[in-house]
């Protein structure tokens, strides 16, 4: 799994330390890793990297699923995707430790998606607002 984010050396380093030392680095360091690897140009194919690589550290690291999920969840809100029900139903379709996909995630990325994910709708709910704010606030500018 780790393999495919050849493009950046820290990103997998911190995806194959986390398992061993989840606290090895810090949720600043983890966050703006995952936030800088960019895993495709378009919005789908960026979800889906993105999906696979958080919900590994959102395994190990559940503090760090609100700032990993607003990473994860930009793609999908660009691409219209909003409501927290259909958000969870792409991810659970989309990702998942086999790889059939050019991402996938690992097994325990896949547990944290089958069984963690589900119960994440308010939290979804709110960082979609909370891009949303952004976004609007930008425009203002």
């Amino acid at each position: 799994m780790i393999a495919q984010f050849s493009g950046s050396q820290k990103l997998q380093n911190i995806l194959k330390i986390i398992e061993i030392e989840p606290e090895n680095y810090s949720d600043v360091e983890i966050v703006q890793c995952v936030a800088k690897f960019l895993p495709s140009y378009n919005g789908d194919g960026a979800a889906k990297g993105y999906f696979s690589i958080i919900s590994h550290l959102c395994y190990y690291r559940p503090d760090l699923e609100f700032p990993l999920m607003k990473v994860a969840l930009r793609p999908l809100y660009y691409l219209g995707i909003e409501d927290p029900d259909l958000v969870i139903e792409w991810v659970q379709l989309y990702v998942s430790d086999i790889n059939t996909n050019y991402y996938y995630t690992s097994k325990q990325g896949n547990a944290w998606i089958k069984e963690s994910l589900k119960s994440k709708r308010d939290i979804i709910a709110a960082i979609f607002k909370e891009i949303d704010c952004e976004d609007n606030t930008e425009w203002d500018r």
